[in-house]
């Protein structure tokens, strides 16, 4: 049942954001060049502490992974949560998230890929809106447009 049908607010600068890795393991440096890149947006940006952890293709175990997203959105001074990549992982775990805490603390959720079925969980459970944009696995991609990133912070930005 939809609790109800919400917007996070718009970020500022000096919001704090947060980077996870709830799917497929992802390269220490492309996270790294992501934190630069949000912290060049004004954001303060905090990674889950199990971000860089690896277990076969993913990045730590279902319940490492779970912990460090339940972290996040549990915590009501983090105003967005970056998924760091896609792959296959958020299925595993997307229906063990408590997401009460979003009632009174809603907050921005970015990725694409297998993080789709987080977007339609939070869509249809929730009634929360999220960006099905791009991941910061890609922030320091050359091949990606400009626009691609300016789209992004306007949406988050409003």
């Amino acid at each position: 049942m939809r609790w109800y049908r919400k917007q996070p607010s718009f970020l500022k600068e000096g919001d704090e954001v947060a980077i996870v890795s709830p799917s497929w393991k992802v390269d220490e440096k492309k996270i790294n060049d992501a934190v630069d890149f949000l912290e060049n947006w004004g954001l303060k940006v905090r990674l889950g502490k199990n971000v860089f952890k690896d277990s076969g293709p993913f990045a730590g175990t279902d319940q490492e992974r779970l912990d460090d997203l339940q972290a996040m959105t549990d915590d009501s001074t983090i105003k967005a949560i970056f998924f760091s990549r896609g792959g296959y992982g958020m299925l595993k775990i997307v229906d063990r998230i408590d997401f009460r805490g979003l009632r009174k603390n809603p907050k921005w959720y970015v990725g694409f890929s297998d993080i789709t079925v987080m977007h339609l969980w939070l869509s249809e459970i929730c009634g929360i809106i999220s960006i099905h944009g791009e991941m910061p696995l890609n922030y320091s991609n050359p091949k990606k447009t400009p626009g691609t990133f300016e789209s992004l912070r306007d949406l988050l930005f409003g």
